[in-house]
């Protein structure tokens, strides 16, 4: 029989030490009992017997006060395997929590004439430290489906991204909306056309895919677009999702933006967001809030008239300027100085292109003459981009776009040249047909933006550079360039600053 240690070092187990009760799991726990309650009877040897049972119970209970303190030290060990499990998070159900519960938490700090502002991360009971985003635009739509925000939650697709996305250096994503079965009539969440593989959303489809983006250490900035029911939707995605450690906040609308519902939409998230994390939204300033209120729309973002009217709730502004846009180019003195994310920027350098390896010979790489975009003629400008990235001043960095996709080519069927379309005689879908030169509809550049193409079976295919290097090989180099940082993700930054008075320009 196993001494007593042994018995408790035994039955501890770790899936166990969050409780620190002894495991039931094999069913084999044992019952320890008190050995010094005996029956005797006496006799003629009574005092005899009667000395030997005292010794033994006062050996006994010597020995059950041994076998209560190391039980005791074992809970203590177990407290510490937890606690030490908080500050190296493993995945959101074991991560230590901070004094208002949250397990991740954001944080702006505004700069000045003479400071960047800073977008800070802490993990568990960490301490707040510069972090930036760096990811892609995701919208995975397959081949036969038309534009829609379900396409994000179908596990096949993300399943498929997310361990490769992270595999890449990349932290966080951004979507454009979201389908969960409440969202739907403010997104894009149609049924799916002819042979378009698309399932419907439920919320709980939504917390497995941000389950899975947080196992990856990578972050979620939700999305909801202007459409009916716009401000209940955030009121939804708030309660539902808010608290979720890969959620590092949500976008208000998307490019098109609702005005007239703009502040009370973000206010709905500040609030919400105080609500989900612990927090008075009443004192609570909106840079403190505990997850990024954003946007994701153009040119009127970095003007001071636009940030008065809208930016009493919003903590970061981004936009799309598919341009090498920081810090430096522009400091409005007159408005709070708050956190920029690029939400959108191309892959021919920072503009706007997209590009094909099948593509016929196109020896000027003039983009505007090419009918088809070799993929080696962005070699250059792509490389240069990457290298702009590794060192620029803001707080996120958005890549559009991930895959290829042909909804967005707008292809003219001609004669029926796609019949059968899902096994339906007769059935007609332009969504089927990639766009593989500008003679085959007006969106070639926008159907042909991702790093990747995607097959007919729905692998992703590497975009060539030439010389054995690809578009995504390139960022990967880069963006896996240092080793992760605490709790495994990628994106911690040093305090940086920055003379934004001597160095800045208009717009």
């Amino acid at each position: 029989m196993p001494a007593p240690q042994q018995r408790v070092a035994e039955y501890i187990h770790v899936d166990d030490a969050e409780s620190g009760e002894p495991s039931t799991a094999t069913g084999s726990r044992e019952v320890v009992g008190r050995p010094w309650i005996l029956s005797w009877r006496m006799s003629a040897s009574g005092p005899v017997v009667l000395g030997l049972l005292i010794a033994g119970a006062l050996i006994a209970a010597a020995l059950e006060v041994g076998r209560s303190v190391r039980a005791r030290q074992a809970r203590m060990a177990a407290e510490g395997l937890r606690q030490q499990k908080s500050e190296v998070p493993p995945s959101p159900a074991s991560m230590g929590a901070s004094a208002n519960g949250a397990r991740t938490e954001w944080r702006v700090v505004r700069g000045d004439a003479h400071n960047y502002p800073q977008l800070q991360l802490r993990l568990g009971s960490s301490e707040f430290a510069p972090f930036q985003l760096r990811g892609f635009d995701y919208s995975p739509i397959s081949k036969c489906c038309g534009n829609n925000d379900a396409s994000t939650f179908q596990k096949r697709l993300y399943t498929r991204d997310i361990p490769r996305m992270a595999a890449m250096g990349v932290n966080a994503i951004k979507l454009y909306g979201m389908c969960d079965g409440v969202l739907d009539k403010s997104n894009l969440c149609p049924p799916p056309e002819p042979g378009c593989e698309r399932q419907p959303v439920t919320v709980a489809d939504v917390r497995a895919f941000l389950d899975l983006c947080y196992s990856h250490r990578i972050f979620v900035l939700l999305a909801s677009r202007a459409g009916p029911g716009d401000l209940e939707a955030y009121s939804h995605i708030v309660a539902t999702y808010g608290a979720h450690s890969a959620v590092a906040g949500v976008i208000l609308f998307d490019e098109t933006l609702d005005l007239s519902n703009f502040n009370a939409a973000a206010k709905i998230l500040h609030e919400g967001f105080c609500k989900v994390l612990g927090k008075d939204p009443s004192t609570t300033p909106v840079e403190e809030a505990g997850r990024i209120i954003t946007t994701a729309a153009q040119m009127q973002i970095p003007q001071s008239d636009f940030q008065s009217k809208y930016g009493q709730y919003v903590n970061g502004w981004g936009f799309d300027p598919y341009s090498e846009w920081q810090y430096t180019e522009n400091f409005l003195p007159d408005v709070p100085f708050k956190p920029y994310f690029i939400m959108e920027n191309g892959i021919n350098g920072a503009f706007n292109a997209g590009c094909r390896d099948d593509c016929p010979p196109c020896p000027t790489c003039d983009l505007q003459a090419c009918k088809c975009i070799p993929c080696s003629c962005l070699a250059k400008p792509w490389r240069e981009y990457v290298e702009w990235m590794s060192t620029a001043r803001i707080a996120g960095l958005f890549i559009f776009e991930w895959t290829d996709e042909n909804w967005k080519g707008g292809v003219k069927i001609v004669g029926g040249n796609t019949a059968n379309v899902g096994g339906v005689p007769g059935e007609t879908n332009a969504f089927c047909l990639q766009t593989k030169t500008k003679d085959d509809g007006p969106g070639f550049n926008e159907a042909n933006h991702g790093l990747f193409a995607v097959a007919e079976d729905g692998q992703l295919v590497p975009k060539s550079m030439g010389g054995g290097e690809t578009l995504a090989s390139v960022l990967r180099q880069s963006w896996t360039n240092e080793e992760p940082g605490l709790g495994g993700f990628r994106g911690w930054q040093s305090v940086a600053k920055l003379p934004i008075a001597a160095a800045t320009k208009p717009l």
